[in-house]
């Protein structure tokens, strides 16, 4: 059990009602009205030929829900002219299952806070519905939980791309591989048989995403592995379509020529930076491989790490150019570790790289928001293995998306905000 105050849960508030547990259920919109959950609505005509509806049987319906498990009494109608069969509406359920929508919502949190996959989330649902539903807990079956998820998409879209949230005129995009597609039906489409080499390139997607620094999550495109500049053009349209024509003033992205490509073509006026955060890491990666600490590491190798740094940092080519020639009299002056000569072996590939862009215009930058991003999901996105086609994966998208804007960070100085209740704070 976690240490300190910890905030009591309301969302299920019990009060006795002459020696009864009573539970007040939430109400849904439907319409222009709010209902109680679960209130039963009875159609009254046919939809075809308007006839009036006759009683056709009565039925008890069992339904699974947050609250225990729901008894209700319902009726099938049928329609004396043409036929048709007709039951009643339940609110807050979807169509004849036997799951409530709340139950399902809990479950996607079960899925994404558990980071879990679709079939497994039984597993981590039973900590979420001990004592609701039985002793040993239960979750949806995972095909009946993928229906919904792929409905909730439609919400789910519409939230994420007309949600208002102000940020600090700079934006973040980069992309990210997500295994996707079904072996067997793309080798009977192409009629022939895949290598595992094969099959391992064709297989990944890349999802690019457009982020603040507070970590809201604006749009994404789903594309090619190795995308060209005309399919990430319509993320970026969009991006330019929702905001005013002053309010982008930075994109930072990586080297990413598609990214680099798009954004000139649709923002030409914007100052456009190069991350370098993961340039740092690739140096300290080589050095750690050597060293288990800091401390362990020679000054002589100190020196030519900062310095490798400062090139890395450098915003201008003349400040770049200076430091890789303190690198390479280092690497003839100096006696260095294999560490060394292997980061100094990385500086001189990134020196022609970052100098090119910096004669572009571009600036450096090192802020990680988006690796920080991606470091969330990507262990949930590894274990869905739900993707086998491209809708799927969109849909899958608009939803931990829009889930993890709203999702508090458990960490840091924003610990108990959402990114959305973030952005809101900072920027009103």
């Amino acid at each position: 059990m976690g240490k300190g105050n910890i905030a009591i849960d309301k969302s299920m508030i019990k009060t006795i009602v002459d020696g009864k547990i009573i539970i007040p259920l939430p109400k849904v919109l439907v319409g222009n009205r709010y209902y109680p959950m679960f209130s039963i609505f009875s159609p009254t005509q046919c939809d075809s030929c308007g006839s009036k509806l006759h009683v056709n049987s009565h039925h008890t319906r069992f339904i699974i829900s947050r609250y225990g498990t729901i008894s209700l009494n319902v009726t099938y109608w049928l329609c004396p002219t043409c036929k048709k069969h007709y039951h009643d509406q339940v609110i807050g359920v979807q169509g004849s299952a036997n799951y409530s929508s709340e139950y399902y919502d809990t479950q996607i949190n079960v899925r994404y806070d558990g980071r879990c996959s679709l079939h497994n989330s039984r597993r981590i649902g039973e900590t979420y519905t001990e004592g609701v539903i039985n002793v040993c807990g239960r979750a949806p079956c995972p095909t009946s939980l993928w229906l919904y998820e792929q409905k909730l998409a439609k919400l789910s879209k519409q939230e994420l791309l007309n949600q208002g949230v102000s940020f600090e005129e700079t934006l973040y995009v980069d992309g990210n591989w997500i295994k996707n597609g079904w072996k067997k039906k793309l080798e009977e489409f192409i009629g022939t048989k895949l290598t595992k080499k094969e099959w391992k390139k064709m297989r990944y997607k890349s999802v690019y995403v457009v982020a603040t620094k507070e970590k809201v999550i604006l749009d994404f495109e789903v594309t090619e592995r190795l995308p060209t500049i005309e399919a990430l053009m319509p993320l970026f349209i969009r991006i330019k379509n929702r905001f005013p024509e002053d309010k982008i003033k930075k994109i930072v992205s990586d080297e990413d020529k598609a990214i680099i490509g798009a954004v000139k073509m649709v923002f030409p006026e914007v100052t456009h930076s190069f991350c370098v955060f993961h340039q740092l890491k690739n140096v300290s990666k080589r050095y750690y491989e050597e060293f288990s600490s800091i401390e362990e590491i020679p000054d002589n190798d100190k020196i030519t790490y900062n310095e490798i740094s400062q090139l890395i940092l450098s915003d201008t080519v003349i400040s770049a150019v200076a430091h890789i020639q303190k690198i390479r009299e280092f690497n003839s002056d100096l006696e260095l570790s294999e560490a060394s000569h292997k980061a100094i072996s990385y500086a001189e590939e990134i020196f022609s790289k970052n100098v090119s862009f910096l004669k572009k215009g571009f600036t450096s930058e090192t802020d990680n928001t988006m690796e920080q991003i991606f470091s969330l999901i990507c262990d949930i996105v590894d274990k869905a293995r739900s993707f086998k086609t491209n809708n799927g994966l969109t849909n899958f998208c608009y939803n931990l998306f829009t889930f993890f804007n709203k999702r508090c960070f458990s960490t840091g100085k924003w610990k108990g905000f959402s990114p959305l209740m973030r952005a809101r704070f900072q920027y009103g």
